[in-house]
């Protein structure tokens, strides 16, 4: 089954829209001589030459169609016993055949270093079958198409085909370039091996579109579908209608693209190093981004999500980033032990479910190097609380690039020294506002403990100011004070606790860290403020 799986498993790693996932591109004339050529090197000359058989095969206009096609397992059983024992029990379909319909290849044929390359390759009506008449698990895909390739990724789908064994370190798939990659109408069912419960996994569509190295131009998972079910959990369904992202750039690619040369570098004796990724932009992350339809059961703890959007602007020195997200909506169904639970723990506080919406926006000045908020940026539970935030920062550009460097070392390696040094704080405010919580924790904590909600607050209220007693002693008095009247005033009055920063001089959070190491913070330089404005009646 592995290799089976590798031609797909090496390109769907990359991280895959095409209108109809057909005619979406053109198709090189070549002559028959040389189209059989191209096919012997990828293992198709004749049918059994690697793990490939048909029944048929014909030649029209530059296109190569095969019907009748299996695909073989020719894994030993010492490396199926190996990547089970990999597999650690995890549930898994057990098939060592693919049975196809149809498969095409279209403009087979050399480039100019003569490396085998193709216009399209498509592989339709694919079931997987098994030799084991005890497995009852199964499936199949519509269709798995991949369009314009480049060289390097045609040579491990010819290694795929050909059934060689070969260590994961050979293939760089950083290296991948190519028009489209889909995979259509997947199907999978089975027994899990531990839990005896049946799954079944469904999805419309995967598909990655127009990568050149620099940016994948689309990214869509459509129609997802999980049925399952725990001993601990009960039943577990989830639902996903769309989750995609356009014009994803190399702040998503960049990691990948690294460790993968890391591991190969290592895999050949060579400097392992992580590089210094001078050209790293990490706002170079995406245009647009869509997550709708979400619906979900575990063992009757439900979540929907109607939509979470997210755009990005690039003007060129400003960059403009707003996201949203429409109320996720998390309620139980009392039929179920879970959803009991949560039901009870919701009605203790006045809830019948939990209802949050989201929204943000931030600017990116690139001569300045200064992300900062602007509009709303909050998060919110309905009947709840909300909280805000605003911040202004400087020297985002180096901080994000050491970041980076930093999450590329391997743990021998790691250290943070330096890193923040460049993050410079300008202003930085977070509101927290009671909308309900406040009173209805109130509620239930006084009927537990068998006392009146004003005696708990005037309790909750004692332990903060004892609590203030011991305080570190490098705290300057005057913002203790703060602190304590800020809390005791929002538990008895509710409102709204704010927390500012705002410094005379930018701060660096990299000095913050160091001095709260140290315990040596400078207070007075970090224009620091909390205050509470009570509810308005």
């Amino acid at each position: 089954m592995k290799y089976l799986a590798l031609t797909a498993a090496s390109v769907l790693l990359v991280a895959c829209n095409n209108s109809d996932g057909g005619d979406g591109v053109s198709v090189t004339r070549v002559d028959q001589a040389t189209g059989d050529s191209a096919l012997a090197a990828l293992y198709l000359g004749n049918s059994g030459d690697g793990i490939v058989t048909w029944d048929d095969r014909s030649f029209d206009d530059g296109v190569y169609t095969f019907t009748g096609v299996v695909f073989t397992d020719t894994e030993s059983d010492e490396d199926a016993d190996e990547a089970e024992e990999a597999e650690d029990g995890d549930s898994d379909i057990d098939f060592d055949e693919v049975h196809a319909a149809r498969m095409t290849v279209a403009g087979p044929r050399f480039d100019d270093n003569g490396d085998v390359i193709f216009d399209r390759l498509s592989i339709e009506d694919g079931r997987f079958v098994s030799s084991d008449e005890s497995e009852t698990g199964g499936g199949g895909f519509a269709s798995f198409i991949v369009e314009s390739p480049n060289a390097e990724l045609v040579a491990d789908i010819a290694r795929g085909f050909s059934g060689e064994n070969s260590d994961d370190e050979d293939t760089d798939t950083s290296a991948y370039r190519f028009g489209l990659i889909a995979l259509n109408e997947l199907t999978a069912e089975g027994t899990d091996d531990e839990s005896g419960e049946d799954y079944r996994f469904a999805m419309n569509r995967f598909a990655l579109d127009g990568y050149d190295g620099d940016t994948l131009q689309r990214f869509e998972l459509m129609g997802l579908e999980i049925d399952g079910a725990s001993p601990e959990t009960g039943p577990i369904r989830i639902r996903l209608a769309e989750l995609s992202m356009d014009e994803i750039g190399q702040a998503f690619f960049a990691p990948f693209t690294e460790g993968m040369r890391q591991a190969m570098a290592d895999a050949a004796g060579e400097d392992a190093t992580a590089s210094d990724m001078p050209d790293y932009d990490p706002m170079d992350a995406y245009g647009a981004f869509l997550m709708s339809g979400l619906d979900v059961n575990v063992g009757g703890i439900l979540v929907t999500l109607d939509r979470m959007t997210g755009e990005i602007d690039d003007s060129g020195n400003t960059i403009v980033g707003t996201t949203e997200m429409t109320p996720l909506v998390i309620r139980p169904d009392t039929e179920y032990p879970l959803g009991a639970q949560m039901s009870l723990g919701l009605g203790m506080l006045g809830y019948q479910q939990l209802e949050f919406t989201a929204a943000g926006e931030s600017v990116y000045d690139r001569g300045d190097d200064r992300i900062y908020t602007r509009g709303e940026n909050y998060f919110e539970m309905t009947d709840g609380f909300r909280i805000e935030s605003e911040m202004d920062l400087s020297g985002y550009l180096e901080y994000a690039q050491a970041a980076m460097r930093l999450s590329m070392q391997g743990q021998d390696e790691f250290d943070m020294d330096g890193m923040f040094d460049p993050l410079m704080i300008n202003r930085f405010v977070l509101r927290i506002e009671d909308m309900s919580l406040l009173d209805r924790a109130l509620t239930a904590g006084s009927a537990a403990q068998g006392m009146s909600k004003a005696e708990l607050r005037q309790q909750a209220a004692a332990m903060v100011t004892l609590g203030m007693l011991g305080a570190p002693a490098e705290i300057p008095r005057p913002l203790l004070t703060e602190l304590s009247q800020a809390l005791v005033g929002f538990i008895n009055e509710g409102g709204t606790i704010t927390i500012a920063m705002e410094p005379d001089q930018p701060v660096s959070v990299g000095t913050l860290m160091e001095q709260a190491e140290s315990e040596a913070l400078d207070f007075d330089a970090m224009g620091l403020t909390i205050t509470n404005t009570p509810a308005e009646d």
